[in-house]
């Protein structure tokens, strides 16, 4: 099955006051886009990388200075909305793609393990989403703060990425959104909007998404950590 990974890296800093794109900012002195892009190309045909317009050659560099070019087949613009920029990385992608991983380019901690998995779920189910079950308890409120509902925690998952799909399945249910003018946050959602099953797989608590600053921290600090595991193994 030939797949390729879509990794959308046209964030910000604004959250971080990081004064630049966050997916640039180094951990344990590789950029962050980077450390996202390459566990794929242990396992993916290729990639697609989705940025924004003014930093399109930036990315390309940066591409380039870490040997991914032959992995990475474009580097294209981004869009107005999430939903956006990963139609303009399916656009993008080969004629023999036949799955379709997205990934965030600001989760840069993604291991070849979960991407196998979300690999696996395509093959057998069509699909594969990686989440984490909630540890928290979780209360739907008011904006007054008023509590509304407290929801079962053993029913709730956060979502991760890499989402994966079968190619014809998330090309589908991109059409059928932008036609009737959907707005997603996730491309999990627009299979449900579509009408189509969507499965979880199991993703890794330590697939952060690089957010605020103390996350920045968090990171290098699970960068050290494994760092520390294959030495002792």
């Amino acid at each position: 099955m030939n797949s390729y990974v879509i990794v959308l890296g046209g964030g910000s800093g604004r959250r971080m006051d990081a004064g630049v794109n966050k997916v640039f900012l180094p951990l344990r002195d590789v950029p962050a886009i980077i450390r996202s892009i390459a566990p794929f190309s242990a396992i993916c045909t290729g990639a697609i990388v989705v940025a924004a317009a003014d930093e399109l050659e930036q990315m390309q560099t940066m591409i380039g200075r870490y040997g991914l070019s032959k992995f990475v087949k474009a580097v294209v613009s981004g869009g107005k909305e999430r939903q956006d920029s990963v139609a303009n990385g399916l656009a993008a992608l080969p004629g023999d793609a036949e799955a379709v991983l997205v990934h965030d380019g600001a989760r840069p901690l993604v291991t070849v393990d979960v991407i196998k998995r979300v690999l696996s779920s395509i093959q057998a189910r069509g699909c594969g989403i990686a989440a984490v079950s909630v540890v928290d308890t979780i209360k739907r409120a008011k904006r007054t703060g008023e509590v509304i509902q407290t929801p079962q925690r053993d029913e709730l998952y956060a979502m991760q990425t890499p989402q994966g799909f079968r190619a014809d399945l998330i090309r589908s249910a991109h059409l059928k959104a932008c036609e009737e003018g959907y707005i997603a946050t996730d491309d999990a959602a627009l299979l449900e909007y579509a009408g189509m099953p969507v499965f979880l797989c199991e993703g890794d608590r330590e697939n952060i998404k690089l957010t605020t600053a103390i996350d920045i921290a968090l990171a290098e600090a699970i960068l050290i950590a494994r760092m520390e595991r294959e030495i002792i193994e």
